[in-house]
């Protein structure tokens, strides 16, 4: 037995000693080193990894579970030692994922650059996510860093397309539940992103991972020539493009679209290896499925061609975008409006609420092009009474908002010394008191809730129980309900504290014990693992990829629970309507206890 061995192992038992660990830990520790030290002597070996992992396999049967994971994290401390002099900082060594799953064995057979790009990868989404999300992460990864490195791939800028796609075979074929396939193309899915990100591969490749995706392989007498990475070049000047659809003011949602359409174009040019050119276009678009949605995708993939050809992403005609008033204002006017929605929305306020200020910008600084005004000096008071005189609105209510909104825009522009500091004062905001009946859930709506409750099984129906349940009951808005947080809960003292979305105020509020049971209910029962985006959220989808809700959700929770028992909304009613029930039924419970009996 070598003396460096002896050594070695020695020293990992002063270091853990020195580190706190506790007695029973340095006692396994020496065992295992006493142990494999003699088989080391038995058969004149010299200490490694691979001969400590197969005397550590060849004596599992002979152990329980618990001493096998306790003795390979030994011999995992002891090689780090060997390696580096130190025990740690090395998450092979202290997380209990490398230390009881056989990713390890992957681990120690790479190559030392994979090894590098493990671990950058690895403390890259360690900075950025919880440790259960990276766990979920980094599943497969060193498996599939392990395939590529045999297949004689030495350096990621090397790596084709074939690569993810027999790994992806590989984990179809292993006799896992669903959830584990999806666990592990996920991870590695991230770690194709992050390699792309380094420009290493094209950004496609990830998508293979995806179960949406589908894989459309031309015969072979289709593809003439074989070109590697023949979209890494392409996918810039798709970034390119999705930027002047964003210049252009198109939304989130097709640009997010359209860039799908794109990438799935990347990855028939990369499964079949073939240049891009119009023929390539005509072939994918011969060759997807011709459902509802391949009309879309002729119409993106040729404007993009179009873009490619002319370098502009001018459309002759385009029903999809066009031009806001905003870009018709003079420049001076223009950049006022930019400037004052840039600062509202770093204030946090909503999309919607931006987008009014905005409207209400646009009006008064379109009237003052109307009256020949050219820059903020040649505005008057007088000026800015005539225009809220003038400005026509259906409702006394929505001029007064638009009148607030306008306040704010003066008191901002005198801050910036553009106008007089008092020239917000010439804009009245007041307007005539209207009353109206007030729609709220009559009884037997109520009742079909709390008869909806009681009969609540799945975890749609436990969800849209606890959702209803807490605007009836508490009155929170459905924007509110939506952004609930586990943390937000005091389950020991019954209340829950949060900051409203809407008005940017901190509350606090008492839970009803109904509430609190069937929000627990739902927790505990029917709500899923959560994806990266629902981290911490009470209430996720439930269907990949399992992020929070939007508010929308809380109105068609309320919609199933009353159609369940042959009831529907007021017209005209949503979900705030549960917000009006309860400070209804709260005003006639504070009347109740006010009024004298007799």
């Amino acid at each position: 037995m070598s003396i460096s061995y002896e050594t070695s192992s020695a020293a990992v038992i002063i270091c853990l000693e020195q580190g706190g660990y506790s007695t029973r830990t340095l006692d396994d520790h020496r065992r295992c080193y006493a142990e494999i030290g003699k088989y080391l002597s038995k058969t004149g070996s010299m200490f490694s990894m691979e001969t400590a992992l197969y005397w550590l396999e060849t004596r599992k049967a002979t152990w329980s579970n618990d001493t096998y994971k306790r003795y390979r994290r030994s011999l995992y401390r002891l090689e780090k030692y060997l390696k580096s002099g130190e025990i740690g900082g090395d998450p092979h060594c202290h997380n209990n994922y490398f230390a009881y799953y056989d990713a390890n064995v992957s681990f120690i057979k790479l190559p030392d650059n994979y090894k590098a790009l493990y671990h950058n990868f690895h403390g890259a989404i360690s900075g950025e996510r919880s440790k259960g999300t990276v766990d979920h992460y980094i599943a497969g990864c060193t498996d599939f860093l392990r395939l590529i490195s045999e297949r004689g791939c030495s350096e990621p800028a090397e790596m084709s397309v074939e690569y993810p796609l027999e790994y992806l075979r590989r984990i179809h074929g292993m006799a896992w539940s669903d959830d584990t396939k999806k666990k592990y193309a996920n991870g590695v899915a991230h770690l194709l992103t992050y390699i792309a990100e380094q420009g290493h591969i094209p950004r496609c490749y990830s998508r293979i991972m995806s179960d949406a995706v589908v894989i459309t392989p031309l015969k072979p007498d289709c593809a003439k020539s074989k070109v590697f990475q023949p979209s890494k070049e392409l996918e810039l000047s798709a970034e390119a493009f999705l930027s002047n659809l964003e210049n252009r003011r198109y939304s989130f949602s097709p640009q997010k679209l359209y860039g799908s359409i794109l990438t799935d174009f990347c990855l028939f040019l990369e499964v079949n290896h073939i240049e891009y050119s119009g023929a390539a276009v005509v072939l994918w678009l011969n060759h997807i499925p011709q459902n509802t949605s391949w009309a879309l995708k002729r119409q993106v993939i040729t404007w993009f061609a179009d873009y490619l050809s002319s370098g502009s992403a001018e459309r002759t005609s385009n029903r999809v975008w066009k031009p806001l008033l905003l870009d018709s204002l003079p420049d001076w006017s223009r950049k006022i409006t930019d400037d004052y929605i840039k600062l509202r929305q770093k204030e946090g306020c909503e999309h919607s609420t931006a987008l009014m200020c905005r409207s209400s910008c646009v009006r008064f600084f379109r009237f003052l092009e109307s009256k020949e005004i050219s820059d903020p000096d040649g505005i008057t008071p007088a000026l800015v009474k005539e225009f809220h005189s003038t400005d026509q609105h259906a409702t006394p209510e929505g001029k007064n908002a638009y009148g607030v909104r306008i306040r704010r825009l003066l008191e901002y522009m005198a801050e910036e010394n553009l106008v007089p500091q008092n020239l917000h004062l010439a804009l009245s905001t007041q307007c005539a008191q209207r009353q109206k009946i007030i729609t709220v859930m009559s009884e037997e709506m109520v009742d079909a809730v709390y008869s909806y409750r009681e009969s609540a099984e799945s975890p749609i129906e436990l969800r849209d129980t606890a959702i209803v349940m807490i605007g009836m009951r508490m009155g929170l808005r459905a924007s509110d309900i939506v952004r609930l947080k586990v943390g937000d809960f005091d389950w020991k003292n019954r209340k829950i504290s949060i900051v409203q979305t809407k008005t940017r105020k901190a509350i606090t509020l008492p839970i009803p014990t109904d509430v609190g049971n069937s929000v627990y209910k739902y927790i505990s029962q029917g709500r899923p693992p959560s994806g990266a985006l629902g981290v911490g959220f009470v209430f996720i989808r439930h269907n990949a990829p399992y992020s929070h809700l939007s508010r929308r959700v809380c109105h068609y929770a309320l919609n199933r629970v009353l159609s369940a028992h042959g009831l529907k909304l007021p017209p005209g009613q949503g979900f705030h309507i549960t917000r009006r029930t309860f400070a209804t039924r709260l005003l006639i419970t504070i009347v109740r206890c006010f009024t004298p009996i007799g």
